[in-house]
């Protein structure tokens, strides 16, 4: 028992001995209130301040509240004139900082107005990517004897002035051992930012319905576009321009012509990263043949699973003034599927 004690009362002086020679490091902020909290400071940015503390986890702070920081670590401060320091921060005043560099051997003092971050984040990619990959179908055997397919795909590339998009759509169904579905579509557009919202654009559009007796519908077009709404929550665009409009059908007679072309696009996410509404619709009037027009629109729901995986409903609907002897106007699709949308 006393030999326990003879080596219990050395080992507490000397887990003390460097709990005082090695004290925990800690950063440390001054409000205009007079509170002092301590933690780590993660970033500041756009006028918020993240503190990441071990009493009240992470605390966002309003950076016109602070009046001083202090850390016993080495922080990247970045100035509003784009001058960057990395060092450890005092506090030589209220509304002032002091940053003490090891690297280049000198410090330098500030005011707190003249941060514009602390531990800034990354600058964003020049270009961003996103896209997605759904498919779905059903197959019946016995009374009914039928299958369905339909697989769809969409890429998009964004850069500050520049915007490709890419998307394609394949529906194939059979009945009977008969084909009575079997239709494509693939769109590639290209969009050049003249300013913020203003951009001009560069699109084709191809399609087949063997149920409409078209071989391949195309148009080439240019045009221009207003960005009415980019953010995370919402996306709203409209288009207007000229396309040449092509039509060959497998049995009719083929026909061409200039065509008017507007679109309008809008994404809501109507519960933010859980449930989304889309709409897309091209509308083409000849500038040759009176009273005819061709009008394709696609809208539905899409519902986050789990991670990146989600269902989707979808209504596709398609109307062309003048088919081809024999055929209906209108065509509407109903589309039920799972996907993968995926973003870097």
């Amino acid at each position: 028992m006393m030999e326990r004690r003879a080596c219990l009362f050395p080992c507490i002086g000397l887990i003390s001995l460097f709990t005082w020679a090695f004290p925990v490091l800690a950063d440390e902020v001054h409000l205009a209130n007079g509170d002092r909290l301590t933690g780590e400071i993660v970033r500041m940015e756009k006028g918020s301040l993240l503190l990441k503390t071990t009493y009240a986890g992470d605390v966002q702070l309003n950076w016109q509240e602070v009046v001083c920081i202090t850390s016993d670590r080495e922080l990247t401060f970045r100035l509003k004139n784009n001058e960057v320091w990395i060092g450890q921060a005092s506090c030589p005043g209220s509304g002032r900082i002091q940053i003490a560099s090891e690297r280049i051997g000198e410090s330098a003092e500030f005011s707190l107005d003249e941060l514009n971050a602390i531990n800034p984040s990354p600058p964003p990619s020049a270009v961003a990517y996103k896209g997605n990959v759904a498919g779905g179908g059903n197959v019946s055997r016995g009374n009914t004897d039928e299958s369905s397919a339909n697989v769809s795909a969409g890429f998009e590339a964004r850069s500050k002035r520049h915007r490709l998009t890419l998307t394609g759509k394949y529906n194939y169904g059979e009945t009977d051992s008969e084909i009575t579905t079997r239709n494509a579509l693939g769109r590639i557009k290209y969009d050049f930012f003249l300013k913020k919202s203003f951009y001009t654009y560069a699109h084709a559009r191809f399609e087949r319905d063997d149920f409409q007796d078209i071989k391949l519908r195309s148009m080439y077009g240019l045009g221009l576009g207003y960005q009415i709404l980019d953010t995370e929550r919402m996306g709203l665009f409209a288009e207007a321009g000229a396309s040449y409009f092509n039509l060959d059908f497998f049995e009719a007679r083929d026909k061409d012509y200039v065509a008017a072309r507007e679109s309008v696009s809008f994404n809501l996410d109507i519960i933010p990263k859980r449930i989304k509404f889309f709409h897309l619709h091209e509308l083409y009037y000849s500038l040759d043949e009176s009273k005819t027009y061709y009008l394709s629109s696609e809208q539905g729901f899409r519902l986050l699973l789990f991670r990146n995986f989600f269902a989707k409903f979808q209504v596709d609907f398609d109307y062309y003034s003048k088919p081809a002897p024999g055929k209906e106007k209108a065509d509407i699709s109903y589309i039920g599927s799972l996907g993968y949308e995926f973003e870097f």
